[in-house]
């Protein structure tokens, strides 16, 4: 990844540049995907209930054992509650947690493949922390 005198070679700089740039548009294609996910949710929430008051009623509450479960269950019809519009807003939220997940994802392969060990271990250690901290 570097020369012989240190410096970062030409190749290495292009490639980590298209992983910065891959990872900002990632970054933005979460961020946005989730927000209008987030606006449509709440407009056929208003829609459908005509308010947008906070409800503890039963039936629009979601529920799952960790954070995977829960994902499935937003693809299943009849799955642990909920109407679509708190469905379509449970998949914005849950596309906005999983944006940073891809980019510990992409980190890892890019690391892998450059052979560059010593980032390859801080990013295993950082999708490790994600994924346990996604299960429970």
């Amino acid at each position: 990844m570097s020369g012989k005198d240190g410096s970062v070679t030409k190749e290495a700089r292009g490639g980590l540049a298209r992983l910065e740039a891959m990872i900002s548009y990632i970054l933005i294609i979460g961020v946005v995907a989730s927000l209008v996910l987030e606006a449509v949710g709440l407009f056929l929430f208003y829609r459908e209930h005509a308010t947008l008051a906070i409800s503890y009623d039963r039936r629009l509450i979601l529920y799952a054992h960790d954070f995977f479960e829960f994902l499935a269950g937003l693809f299943t019809p009849h799955a642990a509650g909920g109407d679509g519009a708190i469905k379509l807003m449970a998949l914005g939220m849950a596309i906005l947690i999983l944006t940073p997940y891809v980019r510990a994802v992409l980190s890892v392969f890019y690391f892998a493949s450059r052979k560059d060990f010593t980032y390859l271990a801080v990013t295993l250690f950082v999708l490790i922390v994600l994924t346990a901290s996604m299960l429970r």
